[in-house]
């Protein structure tokens, strides 16, 4: 053990808090929560035969830790899963896609409610529900109920009834044709309907219905009479599984390897309501109990949407804290009705992870191929293991950005992923901005001039960024000559350019791909072919990550551009004013007296008066 850690050891708190596992270059391992923070992260080192082989080899490699005191256990808790979703370390068990997971929101602070799909929870007065493993689902589930329930779905209602209005999917709010009270008993349908109350909500549009044809308003009581018929699609979907009308989440499990799948069955008022099936990853060596606990701890955390009942496949020792989350009766049935869902809630996360697995497994052998064969193709020395590739997106050379993403492997490698600010180059000079980006992205190893890539690893100290073995740019022969003029005729590290193409899946453009090398006609890959498909995809990847680089920053430079010219507004007041209305425009239209309330009245005058 360092020194150093030994001493931050030595003076820990003995309160609850979260505390963090760093390596030798900075990279976390572990983030873990405890009631004793002193006794928890004591026990790593004193206590080192306890643990699991994967944990004593995290052990040796702990350099330095952070912690974070909390008033509770519960603050515990939810700090740990935040920090869990934000890096997934890899000593942690952690969800598979979970930034991936959607809300329904309806945000009730507003006049109109609107309705909308986001992937994080805010403390905004609004109703979520979610979350939801497929966004596919959720929103094909939204055409449907807009049908059946005209919300809005404009940010600022316009003046004039919209186009929706006269589709009749929306009731036109903002203008004289609809009232607060009609619109308020939409939003109350589509609550219950979204919290599986679809008997009250079929009633009382029948009743409509009715009335409708008495009064001979057949043009509505055709309308009602197609949102019973949009209610009855979605409802093909819920089967009635229990007769009792309970709220109820079923939990099913598996695990093989490092992986594990946990199957969620939503069962509201006795109807099936969702099926949703959540990977989990570094789960080896690990206690089934351990898995489905910190599962539980992850995914409930930020559940608005939780049921009374909880049935586990196994029974779980739950900790206060998360118990205070759940708020809902745990147990593990061992016969019924409930034990026959739990059962099949148990073969549907089985089966899908023998698809997963099997999914991997294929991936990971074409990947294998894919990198023999690029490297067979591009004569390279070893098989690269680290590939990094640049590209740059800019408009006329304004708000120009640049990207260099990392591949491990054949795998993305996210954490390592960096973007830059064209700093030295002015215009749209495409080849000079790759090379200001490779010269300051190489200022953080040795020199690459000159030296055999051993060489270069033996000088590169630990702090420094990895040297890759392949650097893969973005565009044509331009960029390839400008960079290899920057750094000179010799070059350890092998570098190519690929020039924009058709994909491959459109062969009528796939001649238009090619591969050029220094000092070396240029190459075009087989078509299809798993080193095609690779050197693609990181190109594709690094163009991707380059363009939503430079949207942030035009995004960024409009918003200046317009609240920086009004004099006194400085950057507080702007985020103070962001924070509070999203956009410009909602500040142009709010009232004065808003604006007054966040940053006085002076401004909120000059504001409306430059606006």
């Amino acid at each position: 053990m360092p020194p150093s850690l030994k001493t931050q050891i030595a003076i820990l708190p003995k309160k609850p808090g979260v505390y963090q596992y760093f390596d030798t270059s900075g990279e976390i391992l572990y983030v873990g929560k405890a009631t004793s923070l002193k006794s928890r992260v004591s026990s790593y080192f004193t206590k080192k035969s306890q643990l699991s082989p994967a944990k004593q080899i995290m052990v040796a490699k702990i350099a330095r830790l952070e912690t974070i005191v909390t008033a509770n256990e519960l603050e515990a808790l939810l700090l740990e899963t935040t920090l869990i979703k934000k890096f997934h370390p890899p000593y942690n068990i952690v969800m598979r896609d979970d930034k991936n997971f959607l809300y329904i929101k309806i945000a009730l602070s507003e006049k109109f409610p609107s309705v909308s799909t986001v992937r994080k929870i805010s403390q905004d007065n609004s109703r979520y529900f979610g979350p939801y493993v497929s966004s596919a689902s959720v929103y094909e589930t939204l055409r449907v109920l807009k049908k059946i329930f005209p919300y809005k779905n404009c940010s600022n209602p316009p003046e004039k009834p919209c186009f929706e209005f006269h589709l009749g999917r929306c009731l036109g709010h903002g203008t004289d044709e609809a009232s607060i009270k009609n619109y308020q008993e939409v939003i109350k349908g589509l609550i219950k309907f979204l919290s599986g109350n679809t008997k009250e909500i079929e009633k009382n549009l029948q009743t409509q219905m009715q009335k409708a044809s008495v009064d001979q308003q057949f043009e509505r009581a055709a309308l009602i009479r197609d949102r019973l018929k949009a209610i009855n699609r979605l409802m093909q979907k819920q089967n009635v599984i229990l007769t009792n009308q309970q709220n109820l989440d079923v939990i099913g499990y598996a695990m093989s390897g490092s992986l594990a799948a946990i199957n969620r069955l939503v069962i509201r008022l006795g109807k099936l309501m969702d099926k949703q099936t959540v990977l989990l990853q570094h789960v080896k060596d690990q206690k089934p109990i351990e898995v489905l606990e910190s599962f539980l701890e992850q995914f409930y955390a930020l559940c608005p949407d939780m049921p009374d009942q909880l049935a586990l496949p196994f029974n779980l020792k739950i900790s206060k804290a998360l118990a205070k989350i759940l708020n809902a009766r745990i147990f593990t049935p061992s016969r019924g009705r409930i034990k026959k869902i739990l059962k099949v809630s148990n073969l549907n996360a089985e089966e899908f992870l023998r698809q997963q697995k099997a999914s991997f497994e294929k991936d990971d052998l074409r990947l294998s191929k894919g990198l023999k064969q690029l490297t067979s193709a591009l004569r390279l020395a070893t098989i690269p293991k680290r590939i990094e590739a640049y590209d740059v997106a800019n408009i006329q050379g304004q708000h120009a950005s640049g990207s260099m993403v990392v591949f491990s492997n054949g795998k993305p490698d996210k954490k390592s992923y960096r973007r830059f600010n064209i700093k030295t180059v002015f215009g749209a000079n495409d080849p000079a901005m790759l090379a200001e980006i490779l010269e300051r992205r190489f200022s953080h190893t040795p020199s690459p001039q000159k030296q055999t890539s051993s060489e270069l690893r033996a000088q590169s100290p630990r702090s420094s960024w990895p040297l890759p073995d392949l650097i893969i740019l973005d565009g044509g022969i331009g960029q390839l000559n400008v960079v290899r003029q920057k750094f000179g005729p010799v070059f350890s590290i092998p570098i190519v350019a690929l020039a924009k193409g058709g994909h491959q899946n459109l062969p009528q453009q796939a001649d238009r791909e090619k591969i050029f090398l220094p000092s070396q006609p240029a190459i075009k890959l087989p078509n299809p072919s798993d080193e095609l498909f690779l050197i693609e995809r990181i190109r594709d990847e690094a163009h991707r990550f380059s363009i939503a680089g430079f949207h942030k920053k035009h995004a960024k430079s409009a918003i200046r551009s317009v609240l920086d010219d009004i004099p006194g507004i400085g950057p507080k007041s702007k985020k103070l004013l962001l924070n509070k209305f999203g956009s410009v425009k909602k500040i142009r239209q709010a009232p004065e007296a808003d604006l007054a309330k966040i940053i006085g009245p002076k401004l909120a005058q000059r504001i409306l008066t430059n606006l």
